[in-house]
């Protein structure tokens, strides 16, 4: 009898997003069903290497593999289905060169260690904690897989490994938080993406394995709050530039982006100005909010959508 882990899984084609219900149009002609196809072909992948493994007398791909390397693999998986379902992407020859996919011909012999355009590929077992190499600006796919670690279950009854979701979005620079290397260690800085960039690949799933729906809905409400928190000091002081000076006048001002009602949005803002007032930046005066000091000029112009 194989073990419980060769065991192929067969992803339920209604996790399949329709088209219309994306918050943007997927870039290269791609659509949901070309995530889904590519879907069954990491299954099938894993499938067919921890079967070939287990006969030869091998632990699983899971073991064998660190884990760096193993999301490397799916990644890498997801990033071949995908090229030959676009039509316009080619995998991009250059080792560890980013993007994952670019543009066939957009750069000589299809080799660029850091390109524009195109589509990166991430494979990750976590719901949120994403990074890369460095903040980056363009089209991102996450593959969101779940991997069976239990040590209390034998290794020859544990569950399969299974992509659980597939997000995809077109992220900005501010999505990314950006940790300089310390100085002597020999490992790289890394970027780790922001809230607001998890909810808008949350927003962007193209398939979601329909066991994992509402924990995939919970984790999108969460990373939209936490980026509404995130942004709230940046948006108050908007705000107080523009005129509004109450708790109530900021609320209503931010309702339209606000992820929760007007009661919500109104806590949000009066911990934020508490917060503001402890950094010294703003203050409640004749019960009217006023910037002080240098909050009061914006060294950029902020465009609310």
């Amino acid at each position: 009898m194989p073990p419980r882990y060769v065991e192929l899984i067969r992803p339920d084609p209604t996790g399949v997003v329709d088209p219309a219900q994306l918050p943007h149009d997927l870039p290269f002609n791609l659509v949901p069903r070309d995530f889904f196809r590519t879907v069954e072909d990491i299954h099938e992948v894993l499938h067919d290497l921890n079967t070939m493994m287990h006969q030869r007398g091998y632990q699983r791909m899971e073991e064998l593999l660190d884990p760096a390397g193993f999301s490397g693999m799916i990644s890498r998986t997801g990033a071949s289905r995908l090229a030959r379902a676009s039509h316009a992407l080619v995998v991009n020859r250059r080792h560890n060169g980013y993007p994952d996919l670019i543009v066939d011909g957009q750069y000589p012999a299809n080799s660029v260690q850091r390109g524009e355009g195109g589509l990166e590929i991430k494979a990750s077992r976590s719901g949120r904690s994403w990074q890369t190499h460095g903040p980056r600006a363009g089209w991102f796919c996450v593959f969101q897989f779940a991997l069976d670690e239990r040590e209390e279950v034998a290794l020859f009854d544990r569950e399969p490994t299974r992509v659980l979701a597939v997000l995809v979005a077109e992220l900005d620079l501010d999505d990314w938080n950006w940790q300089p290397a310390k100085e002597g260690k020999i490992r790289s800085g890394t970027a780790s993406m922001r809230a607001s960039g998890v909810a808008k690949c949350r927003a962007g799933a193209v398939w979601v394995d329909p066991p994992y729906q509402n924990e995939h809905e919970g984790l999108l409400t969460k990373a939209r709050f936490d980026a509404f928190r995130d942004d709230a000091p940046r948006l108050v002081e908007q705000r107080m530039r523009e005129g509004d000076v109450t708790v109530d006048a900021m609320a209503e001002a931010l309702l339209s982006i606000s992820p929760g009602d007007i009661d919500v949005t109104k806590r949000r803002v009066r911990s934020t100005l508490a917060n503001l007032r402890k950094a010294a930046r703003a203050d409640l005066i004749d019960k009217e909010w006023r910037l002080l000091g240098t909050a009061e000029v914006v060294a950029k112009p902020v465009v609310e959508e």
